[in-house]
């Protein structure tokens, strides 16, 4: 399959991780025993990656055709500056997952330890995906779990026990709910467990989470929490970027002067949707202006600018009705060590613009890029591969976030994280005290949730999602 006559998708894929035990995706069978399909695979895996991979230079002249395609892909890759391309057997739900389809009960957690010799996974629940069965059984953001299927699991730093841990969480699973309470002291203790049965299904996620006007001491402020950047659920009909336009069509008409875009759970999506959101936002919006551009390897990039044109390597704005940029006084985004690659590409993209205050913590820092490469009908090769391909910039050439995003302001979660959307969360009530210059009136300092309790974080559930760390976009079809 030549590059230039598939139909693929761009991503962003950044060079530096939350945590290295989470930074790879979860390879899942090994191919086979079969010697001659390994081959067959690992012949295609090869071609594509000479000709795409961003350190093609790099790649094994002699690579052994006998290992199975997870190993053969592997050994291919450029370490340690590599740690983001993957390689799964069937691509049907690689691209079902970019959509934000997967098998699951409905919750997206921080994975976090509890206990000392030995230490065992636990989990918080950041958010509860709507019409799940998660939301139906009750359970909510703060809910704590440590048994699964009425068992721990123990922690001694290896990267199988994550995995356990989370493909538990992949069937049809019971979990011990607990609640995050104060005991007399005032010190952060949980409640015995409640066992709490979940079935797991096919959701399809809508990234359009929470969006909200408030009305404070006469200003203005819109709130708008996105977790994952998608047009659709992969039926082409760009309904998710539409309910995006929806919303900031009533901020407009709410005559908002203050945003808090809430991208703390966002690790990342296509950049269709980035281009969307980023035009809605943009001070100045001018659809001839740079939004950022990329580079490829010399021979890719050679072969790209023959066929397309140097226009190819450069993405612009959109003419947007609904764009606020002009009507924003101050605009914050509220991050986290997940917010990862198309959330940082609307950091960099929109700097060159406006203002672009953060609070939290420091961003994942993923500004490398990669496409998602199959064969479509090939019977005896289902399997789908993300190599890094590019690098992505800003229209002033600046790409220098391998290391993240550091804040102005920084907060790092806790075990209390409040209700998303009430001016008492902590990251919220930050963004406001900032707009405000103080905290809400109508908000005692006594009300706002604290803990002193620090998690000591293994990584998210989100890093196993297939979009994690990405920024996907339609290849040209010849």
């Amino acid at each position: 399959m030549k590059m230039l006559q598939m139909l693929s998708r761009y991503a962003l894929v950044g060079a530096a991780a939350v945590t290295t035990l989470l930074a790879c995706k979860k390879d899942k069978k090994d191919g086979g025993p079969n010697a001659e399909q390994n081959k067959y695979v690992n012949e295609w895996i090869y071609a594509n990656m000479k000709e795409m991979y961003y350190w093609s230079a790099n790649i094994p002249a002699s690579p052994d055709y006998k290992q199975t395609p997870p190993a053969f892909f592997s050994a291919l890759l450029k370490k340690p500056e590599d740690r983001y391309s993957w390689i799964q057997d069937n691509f049907e739900e690689l691209l079902a997952s970019l959509s934000g389809v997967s098998k699951e009960s409905g919750l997206e957690y921080d994975l976090f330890l509890v206990g000392n010799q030995p230490s065992y996974l636990a989990g918080i629940v950041e958010y509860v995906k709507k019409g799940s069965p998660a939301a139906a059984a009750g359970i909510v953001r703060g809910d704590v779990f440590i048994e699964v299927n009425g068992q721990p699991v123990a922690y001694t730093g290896k990267q199988s026990e994550v995995n356990a841990f989370v493909d538990k969480l992949g069937a049809n699973h019971t979990l011990g709910i607990r609640k995050v309470v104060k005991d007399s002291k005032g010190e952060d203790s949980l409640t015995a467990a409640k066992a709490v049965p979940l079935t797991v299904l096919e959701l399809a996620e809508n990234p359009v989470y929470l969006d909200s006007v408030y009305t404070i001491e006469g200003q203005k402020i819109g709130y708008f929490m996105y977790n994952f950047f998608a047009p659709d659920k992969g039926d082409e009909s760009a309904s998710y970027d539409n309910q995006v336009d929806a919303v900031f069509g009533r901020f407009k008409a709410a005559g908002v002067k203050h945003l808090v875009l809430d991208l703390r759970y966002n690790p990342g999506g296509d950049s269709r949707s980035t281009i969307n959101l980023g035009s809605n936002i943009v001070k100045g919006l001018d659809p001839a202006k740079e939004f950022f551009h990329r580079d490829f390897n010399p021979t890719l990039q050679a072969a790209l600018k023959a066929e397309y044109g140097e226009s190819y390597f450069i993405s612009k704005f959109t003419a947007e009705a609904n764009n606020i940029g002009n009507n924003l006084t101050s605009f914050i985004i509220l991050t986290s060590s997940g917010s990862a690659s198309a959330s940082e590409l609307i950091i960099n993209g929109l700097r060159p613009y406006m203002n672009v205050y953060l609070i939290g913590d420091t961003t994942e820092g993923k500004n490398l890029g990669s496409f998602t490469l199959y064969e479509e009908n090939d019977p005896r090769n289902k399997w789908g591969m993300q190599p890094i391909v590019s690098r992505a910039f800003n229209s002033l050439n600046q790409s220098d976030y391998s290391n993240g995003f550091a804040p102005q302001e920084k907060y790092v979660e806790t075990l209390n994280l409040g209700v998303l959307g009430d001016i008492r969360e902590p990251l919220l009530n930050k963004a406001l005290t900032k707009i405000l210059g103080h905290a809400p009136a109508r908000m005692a300092k006594t009300d706002a949730p604290g803990s002193r309790t620090i998690m000591r974080k293994v990584g998210t559930s989100r890093s196993f999602k297939a979009y994690s760390g990405l920024l996907t976009e339609q290849f040209p079809r010849k």
